[in-house]
């Protein structure tokens, strides 16, 4: 963490030509720095850590049962490596508590699609229909550790992470309202309704998740009356057994093809809607692996028909 902040400084002391750095006062995880012309700058969460929920952080590193990580990284939307469908026991989280007991629906649109299979493709959280320009809202307190243009199919995207262990994806937003290490309450406007990324409609795409994997948000929120299900929630291997499913049918499904010398390699060909993320989730492997198993960028733009070495 300390290279981390002399390098921010020393980006900071070279950005102005007449500037150098005076002095430097932490606040807690954020710190100000001051200049030498006398203007100062305020930059939030340098030393952050990501935790938030320090309680569920020592349960989930204190018991080897638990082998899940999940960093702070404000550039890459999705955890991965976390298998949640094998957990041994329940575990039991508040979704408010006496210090962060607020809920806000983040839009109060009728749902238009479910966290379920849509043809071939798993949907992982709940369509929200709305009009282009509804403001969206936080649904906890928490932090926000992803806010940009995301190339992989969410359009404009917030990620906030709660103090209760969740995460929310709040996706195709037309505008967004704040940034990455930025403090936001529950009912906080985060950004506007869109249209962005691949979206056939204008619609939030909201998503759950616990350590990277996906969970009914229904399991949460009662959409229909516009409310908290319930002050807790209790995360157990059924809820992610979509997982098991989906590795099942991509084993049926995949196309393998033997190389001269090499082991079987297995391949993918790109259907309509495809997208190189759907493809890492739908093969439990990573974003990353398939890019460089095919000499790839992650922006790529895929055609139908198209084979793509997934292993």
């Amino acid at each position: 963490m300390r290279y981390s902040f002399i390098i921010a400084l020393f980006s900071l002391s070279f950005s102005g030509s007449s500037q150098f750095i005076k002095d430097t006062v932490m606040m807690g995880e954020d710190s100000v720095v001051i200049f030498s012309d006398k203007s100062w700058e305020y930059i939030n969460m340098l030393n952050f850590d990501g935790i938030v929920n320090p309680e569920l952080h020592e349960i989930i590193q204190g018991d080897s049962n638990y082998l899940w990580k999940e960093n702070w990284d404000t550039q890459v939307p999705y955890t991965y490596n976390n298998d949640l469908s094998k957990i041994p026991d329940t575990l039991w989280l508040c979704n408010v508590d006496s210090i962060h007991n607020k809920f806000c629906m983040p839009h109060p649109g009728l749902v238009t699609s479910r966290f379920k299979y849509r043809g071939r493709k798993f949907h992982y959280g709940t369509d929200v229909d709305l009009v282009t320009g509804d403001t969206l809202s936080s649904c906890f307190d928490g932090i926000v550790r992803y806010a940009k243009y995301n190339t992989g199919g969410y359009g404009n995207l917030v990620i906030i992470r709660h103090y209760n262990g969740l995460e929310t994806y709040y996706a195709h937003l037309e505008k967004l309202f704040v940034s990455a290490n930025q403090e936001v309450q529950a009912g906080e406007h985060i950004g506007l309704g869109g249209n962005t990324g691949h979206s056939t409609g204008d619609h939030l795409h909201f998503e759950i998740r616990f350590f990277g994997n996906a969970l009914n948000p229904e399991e949460v929120i009662d959409f229909k009356n516009r409310q908290l299900k319930s002050e807790n929630l209790f995360i157990h291997a059924g809820m992610f057994a979509y997982k098991r499913k989906s590795s099942s049918k991509s084993n049926s499904s995949s196309k393998t093809k033997t190389l001269p010398g090499d082991d079987k390699v297995t391949y993918h060909k790109v259907r309509s809607g495809d997208s190189l993320f759907a493809m890492s989730l739908k093969y439990n492997t990573s974003l990353d692996k398939i890019c460089k198993l095919n000499e790839i960028k992650a922006s790529k733009i895929l055609k139908i028909g198209e084979m793509i070495k997934v292993r």
